[in-house]
């Protein structure tokens, strides 16, 4: 933390998430980790694992770090970390995400959960996808006439990492926004 300039230490961090999680009632928290910077020795690294897996997040952005031309860090070289170190952090970094996510999305099945619908899935065009009111990823297969913008009850019926996946229960509200096309006269 101090090499990336940052202003507290992982106790302070995780003293301020938890009492963040006191004051706000189902607050998902995300974070941003960047594994292999430069050097980061193998006891940095297991107490990232260890703040990562006490933080319990609903999900994280995790990266293998790469120098920025112009950066202090760019010019460490003798201290970057081997690649093939760094990916086999990245690995068993994203296993500890990953469980914690799949575990906090787990407990959201069974629930009722607010979504605004983006749109068609990128992978099914039978479905449509959209998020909650905590950001959280919800497939709902079969709903392809829902569209972008409409707010939807929905049942979550499975977990996992990544997203949600359920059914929509009821149009609870419908886009007020409208497609214009452009005319121009000739």
């Amino acid at each position: 933390l101090a090499a990336m300039h940052r202003g507290y230490t992982a106790q302070r961090y995780l003293e301020k998430l938890t009492a963040a999680r006191a004051a706000i009632d189902d607050l998902a928290v995300t974070t941003d980790i960047i594994v292999g910077f430069p050097g980061e020795t193998d006891d940095d690294f297991e107490r990232t694992l260890e703040v990562a897996a006490e933080a319990q997040y609903d999900s994280a952005y995790t990266f293998i770090y790469s120098p920025r031309p112009g950066t202090e860090a760019a010019a460490r070289r003798e201290d970057f970390v081997a690649p093939e170190v760094a990916a086999e952090r990245f690995a068993r970094l994203r296993v500890v995400v990953e469980r914690s996510a799949l575990a906090k999305h787990h407990a959201r099945v069974g629930r009722t959960e607010e979504v605004l619908i983006e749109g068609p899935s990128k992978r099914d065009p039978d479905t449509v996808s959209g998020r909650t009111t905590q950001n959280k990823l919800v497939h709902l297969p079969g709903a392809r006439e829902l569209t972008a913008g409409t707010w939807v009850a929905a049942r979550i019926e499975r977990a996992a990492p990544h997203f949600l996946a359920g059914r929509a229960v009821e149009v609870t509200g419908r886009s007020r926004t409208r497609t214009r096309i452009p005319v121009v006269a000739v």
